[in-house]
């Protein structure tokens, strides 16, 4: 009688969930969606637009930024994200020139 090897590897939750994603979407024969568009956990949101996680967490908790919520977890639209980073950027442009000593001043 052969004896199997069995082989145990330690997973973080993040790369259990994007193993198990990815398995997913090869069984049902996609590898994502059509748009390029992707659901981000707080820290990679964090990372693609260059805010704290906490920052994150308290514009989520104000509805200042496009998310959703699932089983208590954040989860952030990659596409959304990006489109709310440009809308914001000429409105944060626009404060700092209309503040004086922030370069606004002539």
């Amino acid at each position: 009688m052969d004896k199997e090897k069995i082989l145990f590897t330690v997973l973080s939750h993040d790369e259990l969930s994007m193993l198990m994603e990815t398995s997913v979407r090869r069984a049902i024969g996609t590898d994502g969606p059509a748009d390029g568009d992707a659901l981000l956990n707080t820290r990679q949101a964090a990372a693609l637009i260059c805010y704290k996680e906490s920052t994150l967490y308290g514009l989520a908790k104000q509805n200042q930024i496009p998310h959703s919520k699932t089983r208590g977890k954040l989860l952030f639209s990659r596409n959304a994200l990006l489109e709310w980073v440009k809308a914001k950027a000429p409105e944060t442009n626009n404060q700092s020139l209309n503040k004086p000593g922030k370069g606004g001043e002539i």
